[in-house]
């Protein structure tokens, strides 16, 4: 079985599990010693399970019931194509993305305030992820930087190998 985060969580197997006792008929204090949880989290099973329907799912991991997004579906999915078209492209001076241009992006876009946090946490939810860029030098040549590990190092390494010793 999974869920929308993946599969299930052992907390969620657990209580899974002391619906399939409670239904079978056994008492509290067995459920408790089975499972290793308290026999108030067995009463608070129980009490779920006590309506007619007998079902053990409403112990399953419910829908959070924090604050809704700010961002419509629709909102979202045109976000996702602006951050894929390019900063650039999108007015920022650079192609390098950070939370606080996303944040101010949204802010002028949907005339919606986010902070680089809450950025941050909406990304994976776009299918993107947040991740630090590798900064390369441009002037980078693979060749001089093999003669100077092969040459100039070896040369600096025994100058110094060499003083140490007088």
């Amino acid at each position: 079985m999974s869920t929308k985060q993946g599969s299930l969580s052992i907390q969620e197997i657990t209580r899974l599990q002391g619906g399939t006792l409670i239904l079978k008929g056994y008492d509290n204090n067995e459920i408790a010693d089975i499972l290793d949880v308290s026999t108030c989290a067995v009463r608070q099973w129980r009490k779920k399970l006590d309506d007619p329907n007998d079902d053990r799912t409403c112990l399953s991991r419910q829908q959070g019931s924090g604050r809704p997004s700010r961002l419509s579906e629709k909102q979202k999915q045109q976000l996702k194509q602006i951050i894929l078209e390019g900063a650039i492209k999108a007015g920022s001076s650079t192609e390098r993305w950070t939370s606080k241009i996303i944040a101010h992006l949204i802010q002028i876009t949907f005339n919606v305030t986010l902070t680089p946090r809450a950025v941050r946490a909406l990304l994976p939810t776009l299918g993107l992820s947040v991740q630090m860029p590798i900064v390369k030098s441009h002037k980078h040549d693979d060749e001089e930087v093999l003669y100077w590990a092969e040459h100039t190092w070896k040369r600096i390494k025994k100058k110094r190998r060499d003083s140490a010793c007088t």
